[in-house]
């Protein structure tokens, strides 16, 4: 039996496990956390909610700390997952809604990509000790994937492939369409090239509009994009979740699909962000060997990357240079400065940890400024 290593078990991580627990395909999956025995309860909850449904996953949660790169990197050895899923992060984007709303606004309209060191650190130090223990395994990253695994890429480090992101709007877009046309969805067909930044845009406060994006909607197969205003479904579609956090299940749901197509080399034809750590989300084909881009005759990888390069610097990355050096966006750099007192205008990934502690004791004084 093949072994799954996950690592993290929030919000998606909780979800995952759930989700595992009461599908069809069988593999062992060893489930890491900081705190082995909320792993341990968390897997509980899953095998004995399982037995209504007649499973009997194996779940073994294990203590994984992903600043002992040594330690991570001895554990991948000894049970050679076939996949390893990064669900961690060291401090999620959506803590600042405890802000004062004026506060709240000010600094979400940095863009969630102002948080990037936050979000890049743990990903990168799982990818560094997948590559240290020569273990070749799929390697699915959950964390802003439309922003790290780019990241990850040009250090060499770069992800199978993401979750969510595309993979939250596009399913969301098919649903809008049928729902308008009153027709069910699965006439609906539709491909995207999209950055993680319509999914923030119409749902928190002070984003930017208008990044570009590629979109082809077919409906029984007929290509009937021309008949439809894509900006109002791309700003609408993501409206159709509720408010909050319960995406997160859809979350799981991306990252569980996109596992099983590579380990069951399903060709499966979908959308995720971050392939072989390119920025933002594509077309893609998932199999056995790993994803590859897919595109219509009429859209170029070069011209793809160049529209999720342009919608990243709406979400706070101006640019991410060849040696994986980041950019902050000019607007990104004066509101963090202002509203938080974190003064960086770029970072090379190897100073993500530093700077990522700095900005969440940054955020500890402004939560107890407004406490």
């Amino acid at each position: 039996m093949e072994k799954v290593l996950m690592v993290g078990t929030g919000d998606v991580g909780a979800h995952l496990l759930e989700f595992m627990a009461r599908q069809d395909h069988a593999y062992e999956v060893i489930v890491g956390d900081i705190d082995e025995e909320k792993a341990r309860l968390l897997c509980n909850n899953a095998v004995i909610g399982a037995a209504h449904h007649g499973k009997n996953p194996i779940f073994r949660p294990v203590k994984v700390d992903l600043f002992d790169i040594e330690g991570t990197t001895e554990l991948i050895q000894k049970e050679k997952p076939s996949a390893v899923i990064n669900l961690t992060v060291m401090h999620t984007w959506h803590l600042i809604r405890q802000l004062p709303e004026d506060v709240y606004a000010k600094i979400s309209s940095a863009a969630l990509g102002a948080w990037l060191p936050c979000q890049l650190t743990l990903p990168m130090k799982l990818a560094q000790a997948l590559k240290a223990s020569g273990v070749k395994a799929h390697y699915i990253n959950t964390s802003l994937s439309c922003l790290t695994n780019p990241v990850l890429g040009k250090i060499g480090l770069a992800p199978t492939i993401g979750i969510g992101n595309i993979d939250m709007i596009q399913p969301g877009v098919r649903t809008y369409v049928a729902q308008q046309a009153g027709i069910a969805r699965s006439r609906v067909e539709t491909l995207q090239v999209c950055h993680h930044q319509h999914w923030v845009y119409p749902r928190e406060a002070g984003y930017l509009p208008d990044a570009p994006y590629l979109m082809k909607i077919m409906i029984d197969k007929k290509d009937v994009t021309s008949d439809w205003d894509t900006d109002k479904i791309m700003y609408e579609a993501v409206k159709l979740y509720p408010e909050g956090l319960p995406f997160t299940s859809v979350s799981a749901s991306s990252t569980l699909k996109n596992l099983n197509a590579l380990l069951f080399d399903a060709n499966l034809m979908t959308h995720s962000p971050g392939p072989k750590g390119l920025p933002g989300g594509y077309p893609v084909k998932l199999n056995a060997e790993g994803a590859e881009v897919y595109l219509p005759s009429e859209w170029t990888l070069e011209q793809a990357i160049k529209v999720n390069e342009k919608a990243g610097q709406l979400d706070a990355i101006e640019e991410i240079k060849d040696d994986g050096t980041v950019v902050f966006a000019d607007y990104t750099y004066d509101i963090m400065k202002d509203s938080l007192g974190f003064d960086c205008k770029s970072f090379i990934p190897a100073d993500s940890e530093k700077l990522a502690r700095e900005q969440m004791e940054r955020f500890r004084e402004l939560i107890e400024k407004y406490s």
